[in-house]
């Protein structure tokens, strides 16, 4: 997975790369957004509405039902592992019990915000460069005065430090730690063991978001022992609309009524239709999880494409994709501070060496008329990348105050950008962008 040569059997899965528009094929660096979606996982996907749309998971019981069913939850008779199975060996799960199908990560990380039994007085830790799916939930607790959410300030080199981690857990009264694996800005990934670890000495539980993670790297909840993690399909040659929240047994339930569960246990936040074994017009009884979580008709083509993605990048292999998408920031990182990082408007995110940023190069332009160069790069020869805040308002307005992507004065205007990688794109796609870049920036009289 280190030459051009050996990705050409990889970008003939992928139908969205044959398309041309104005004589151009894509150049697509919006990964860390969508990933692009290789046909075995649209097969998998249409198959369902094809040849058996139906309802699953026990709800009906003719044949149509049980081909959803056991492509979801799997059937040893037929030898069918079903792609709840797939995911649990996938970050290696103890039960596939432990896996609850979600819309999105941000649906995960609202399931614990809103089903932890929270005293007041208890405090959330977070980083301080929180996608919004994992900071919100803690700000809307926050101001509602159930709990403090509180970011650990980074080292100067941008890392978590974990002296000041542990700091604030011996001096607050810590509930949960919710991080973000990896950074969706600048590609940092945290040493999420070490931050287990401590947090667990110290009587907390940890939620990784690893929307940014797991479709990049192989990912051990056990060896982790990380309490719950989320993650998204969307990111990972999977269908849209479809995530995983994954927590220990031990967290998600083991009794009937919802009213005996321990403060430990997470609560489902939403009932109805498939979540409970029986009601009166008193009470209800719950089903054990993941059934308990997972209300209403499901996405089932999207859950059993869900397994057919996981399968695929398995067989891409996860120690290829990390080696990929190295190269590529490696590459492409050099060839940028070659050009423009002596200039004093050109400025990359995130730690110095590309290897530690995963598939991510954020950058930030502060120029005249800094806005527009994503759309101008699309325009020219089909380079999709992404602009804006990525949802991490918090930090971009810390760093560059209020109202920095709309300033009065021109000359104060910045704007950031961001490249993203996955396995399929290459150093020829990385060279495209390099020339395009070049020539918007010759046009608007920056070099």
């Amino acid at each position: 997975m280190t030459s051009e040569h050996s990705l050409e059997w990889v970008r003939e899965d992928f139908p969205s790369l044959k398309n041309i528009q104005n004589g151009y094929p894509p150049v697509y660096f919006d990964n860390a957004c969508n990933t692009l979606v290789p046909s075995q996982v649209i097969e998998a996907f249409n198959e369902y509405y094809n040849n058996f749309p139906a309802c699953g998971e026990g709800r009906s019981r003719h044949w149509f039902a049980q081909e959803v069913t056991d492509r979801i939850d799997g059937n040893p008779d037929r030898r069918m592992k079903g792609s709840r199975h797939v995911i649990k060996d996938f970050i290696n799960a103890d039960s596939h019990k432990e896996i609850i199908f979600t819309l999105n990560s941000s649906h995960g990380v609202n399931i614990v915000a809103l089903g932890t039994q929270f005293k007041h007085g208890d405090v959330v830790l977070h980083t301080d460069k929180e996608h919004n799916s994992n900071l919100i939930p803690w700000l809307r607790l926050q101001k509602k005065g159930v709990i403090r959410a509180i970011p650990i300030d980074p080292t100067e080199d941008g890392e978590i430090d974990l002296d000041m981690f542990e700091d604030k857990l011996k001096n607050n009264r810590v509930r949960l730690v919710s991080m973000g694996y990896t950074s969706n800005l600048t590609g940092y990934t945290i040493p999420a063991k070490e931050i287990i670890s401590l947090a667990h000495r110290y009587g907390a539980k940890v939620l990784l978001d690893g929307a940014q993670t797991v479709p990049h790297q192989a990912v051990d909840v056990q060896d982790l022992d990380v309490d719950f993690l989320v993650f998204s399909m969307h990111k990972m040659c999977g269908p849209r609309g479809v995530g995983v929240f994954y927590g220990k047994a031990e967290y998600l339930g083991k009794e009937i009524l919802e009213e005996n569960e321990t403060e430990d246990v997470v609560l489902p936040t939403m009932l109805g239709g498939d979540t409970i074994i029986d009601t009166t017009y008193e009470e209800y009884n719950l089903l054990m999880p993941p059934e308990r979580f997972e209300v209403g008709l499901q996405d089932y083509p999207g859950q059993i494409a869900a397994g057919a993605a996981v399968e695929y990048l398995l067989e891409v292999g996860m120690d290829n994709i990390r080696a990929q998408e190295k190269l590529l920031n490696t590459y492409l990182s050099k060839k940028l501070i070659e050009r423009y990082g002596d200039l004093g408007w050109f400025n990359i995110l995130g730690p110095r060496e590309p290897a530690k940023r995963s598939g991510i190069l954020s950058f930030e332009i502060k120029r005249p008329n800094a806005n527009g160069i994503a759309e101008e790069l699309s325009e020219k020869r089909n380079v999709m990348i992404r602009d804006g805040q990525f949802c991490v308002h918090s930090y971009l307005n810390k760093v560059f105050g209020q109202g920095w992507s709309g300033p009065q004065l021109p000359a104060n205007q910045r704007m950031m950008y961001r490249a993203s990688f996955y396995f399929y794109n290459t150093i020829e796609e990385c060279n495209i962008f390099l020339e395009t870049l070049d020539e918007v920036f010759r046009e608007r009289f920056y070099i």
